[in-house]
């Protein structure tokens, strides 16, 4: 173990996969953590009772020293390693070394915009498409509002007030979300103390808008004979009926790699999912797969490939209207075939489990909007069991 230097830090190279720690035989429990394409700074220390560490910035982002109005990695971790000898809290510690007046809400945005984006709850990095609407939402809800104040000062009543400026319920309830993710960010990386926020999020919506089996049916007919009479335009139709038989996300079908699919196993297998940085795997229906045999190959990776800077096709707004005009449907989000979807394996007598499983969800809370349709076929089978137990003929 040699002493941790700036050239070291930057020379050091990341795992392929896992993670690995260089540490610095001068400073005692500063050192780096290497994962898959990243380097942090990061110290290691006993505070009640028991072995802590605090990520402090990325390599070559945060320097590894600096003056005392801007500390650098090896000062910040000093100054943690010195608090918890002292019996003191290191987070603050290391905010006060690194903001002296108070970290405000702008300065903790800067701070993770800075740290490139890293997932709030888990490990790795945000999508870019997720890091766009982060911004966009910072800039909207956040920063006019309370982005100057102090994050110390920020607590439950401020919160509430601030959320009765918000219009609509659907903002108010992302903006709490990325509110209090950011205020986490703030105490965990020790930019500041912070107040426990006695404010939740609304519950996720019933889904109401979904198309039913039968209607599922006449729409996929409709695309059937639509890509008899417009072949030109089978690809569109194609990534239509996709999104019909498998519930997929409209941008897992879209992007779609054929080295993500397994015709002989009925499988997609997606390197990454929308929601974590595991793979997750689409069954494909026989239905499915007939789909996709039938599609041209190119030198193009993609299945639904175009000329468009992404490679591929983007929008099939042009293509979901025709098909419902055909179909003669009421009109829908074309996220709606995803609610469509899980509302058929329900009334099927999936459980919500299953349906949390071909969705993709990663967290069981977002597959409880569907509860009520489990209901109704729990109470469905009640009037049947009633009926073939004379309890429907009182």
């Amino acid at each position: 173990m040699a002493r941790l230097t700036d050239t070291r830090a930057t020379r050091l190279r990341t795992p392929e996969k896992g993670q690995a720690f260089e540490w610095c035989s001068e400073v005692r429990g500063f050192g780096v953590r290497l994962t898959p394409g990243a380097k942090s700074y990061i110290v290691q220390f006993r505070a009640g009772g028991r072995s802590q560490r605090m990520t402090l910035g990325r390599v070559g982002v945060l320097p590894f020293e600096g003056p005392p109005d801007r500390p650098g990695a090896r000062d910040l971790a000093i100054a943690a390693l010195n608090a918890a000898r002292r019996g003191e809290d290191p987070s603050q510690a290391v905010g006060r070394a690194r903001h002296g007046d108070g970290v405000t809400m702008n300065a903790v945005w800067d701070e993770y915009k800075k740290a490139g984006f890293p997932k709030l709850r888990g490990v790795g990095r945000k999508r870019d498409s997720t890091i766009a609407r982060d911004e966009a939402r910072y800039d909207l809800l956040i920063r006019p509002s309370i982005g100057k104040e102090r994050v110390e000062k920020i607590d439950t009543a401020r919160v509430r007030r601030w959320l009765d400026d918000i219009p609509t319920e659907g903002q108010r309830s992302h903006a709490l979300v990325m509110l209090k993710s950011l205020l986490n960010f703030a105490g965990t990386r020790g930019f500041s103390k912070i107040q426990p926020i006695d404010v939740k999020p609304t519950k996720s919506r019933e889904v109401q808008n979904f198309y039913r089996p039968e209607e599922i049916a006449l729409l996929d007919r409709a695309l059937v004979d639509l890509i008899a009479e417009k072949p030109s335009q089978r690809l569109a139709f194609s990534a239509l009926r996709l999104l019909i038989a498998t519930g997929a996300r409209l941008g897992e079908i879209t992007s779609l790699r054929w080295a993500a699919v397994d015709l002989e196993r009925r499988v997609v297998q997606l390197e990454r999912d929308k929601t974590s940085d595991n793979r997750r795997d689409i069954l494909l229906t026989a239905e499915a797969v007939t789909v996709l045999k039938a599609l041209p190959r190119t030198a193009s990776p993609f299945v639904f490939f175009s000329d468009s800077a992404a490679g591929h096709i983007m929008d099939l707004k042009k293509a979901w209207l025709s098909a419902l005009s055909r179909a003669k449907l009421r009109r829908l989000r074309l996220h709606d075939l995803r609610h469509s979807f899980a509302s058929a394996a329900i009334r099927q007598g999936v459980s919500l489990y299953v349906v949390g499983k071909l969705l993709g969800h990663r967290q069981a809370t977002t597959t409880q909007r569907y509860a009520h349709l489990e209901q109704e076929v729990a109470r469905d089978a009640l009037d049947k069991i009633a009926k073939a137990t004379g309890g429907g003929n009182a």
